[in-house]
């Protein structure tokens, strides 16, 4: 018979488990006749303790407080220390998993130690044009890109499997463990099976660990520690690895203009729907009848669901990732042949500038980037 171990470091999270063990529930009820659960619920608040009171008529429930809050990693390795299981699946509380996931996450492992899905990352698949599945799932991808893998959930591994460098180096920051723990792995020789499937969710809440800029830096540059005292990879690794740890949180700095960007765009939008004006209107006024939406991003799509409301028609998006996406709407890649629209809303904050002349140069519309669209309706409400 098959066991899996499910371990849940719980912090604070209480409110998550009976979601948890319905999801798995269903997991048991979909599996090959036989499968074994066995969920192990890591509490790792000392101060909010969990009672021995879960129980599932499908699988054991095992129970584990802490002492002492430790962080996520080690209440991960204590959960693996204490559970039966041959296979280990490492989930967060707010994890979303499909019914299908262990079925099918079984059946395609083999003879490899790991065997990884795709994923739904912010309401869009994690995989695209610029991270494809295939090629980022391996050692020199990871070393030079970063963690391909958004959710130690994505992943079921045997037991064996698990390095015992990550089993015995706790970071002091929470955020980059799972990145180490794929890093040597792989680097160990444990081979991944790719399912193509989209069996896992991952949620993002303001209390991740990887939102955060300072936490993650310092995660990050525990695990290049770790990997170079480990003296098992080679120098070229480690030479790679600093570049990559560097490149990582410049790319976090940039992000941080971005999201400043976004607020400004959002601070705009908000102070005209308290003064009763939608975006609507303006562009009736402007004598547009039906646009199209570059930029399947939460403003694109914010700006879609209001003028839908609106009853204002948007044609459809244009994305790079269309070929990734599932809209309301058609989506179409920047490449292919666009139907002509009265104007096209660029919804980026980021090289938009390319985008707008990339537009210009395809389509006889008025081309806005949205930052401009909400100060021209601004400049127009105050005028």
């Amino acid at each position: 018979m098959c066991t899996v171990s499910v371990v849940v470091p719980v912090y604070y999270g209480k409110k998550y488990i009976n979601a948890l063990i319905r999801q798995l529930e269903e997991c048991w009820k979909c599996a090959e006749e036989g499968m074994d659960i066995e969920l192990l619920l890591v509490n790792d608040a000392p101060e909010d303790p969990l009672e021995q009171r879960y129980i599932s008529e499908c699988m054991d429930i095992v129970v584990l407080n802490t002492e002492v809050n430790r962080g996520v990693q080690s209440a991960r390795i204590k959960g693996i220390e204490c559970s039966r299981g041959s296979y280990i699946l490492l989930l967060d509380q707010d994890d979303r998993i499909d019914p299908e996931y262990l079925k099918s996450q079984i059946n395609r492992i083999g003879d490899h130690d790991a065997v990884v899905c795709r994923a739904i990352h912010e309401k869009k698949p994690f995989y695209n044009l610029t991270r494809p599945f295939a090629e980022s799932i391996c050692k020199e991808y990871m070393l030079q890109k970063g963690d391909s893998i958004i959710s130690p959930g994505q992943v079921l591994m045997k037991k064996e499997a698990v390095s015992d460098i990550w089993k015995t180096n706790i970071l002091k920051n929470n955020g980059a463990d799972d990145w180490m723990l794929w890093l040597c792995m792989m680097n160990e020789g444990k081979t991944f099976a790719l399912n193509d499937e989209i069996l896992f969710e991952h949620v993002v809440e303001d209390g991740n660990a990887s939102l955060r800029t300072l936490e993650m830096h310092r995660s990050e540059s525990e695990v290049l520690e770790i990997i170079r005292d480990s003296q098992t990879f080679s120098k070229e690794d480690i030479n790679i690895l600093e570049e990559t740890v560097r490149n990582l949180t410049e790319t976090r700095l940039s992000l941080m203009g971005k999201f400043q960007r976004i607020s400004f765009v959002y601070d705009m939008w908000l102070s005209l729907k308290n003064y009763g004006v939608h975006v609507s209107e303006s562009l009736r006024q402007e004598g547009y009848q039906k646009i199209a939406v570059y930029g399947v991003t939460g403003l694109g799509k914010r700006l879609y669901e209001e003028l839908d409301a609106d009853k204002f028609e948007v044609s459809y998006f244009i994305d790079i990732n269309a070929a990734f996406l599932n809209e309301q709407i058609p989506v179409y890649s920047p490449e292919e042949e666009l139907k002509q629209v009265d104007a096209v809303v660029v919804s980026l904050v980021q090289n938009e500038r390319r985008i707008t002349d990339l537009l210009q140069a395809k389509l006889s519309a008025d081309i806005w980037e949205i930052a401009d669209l909400m100060k021209r309706i601004k400049e127009t409400m105050n005028a």
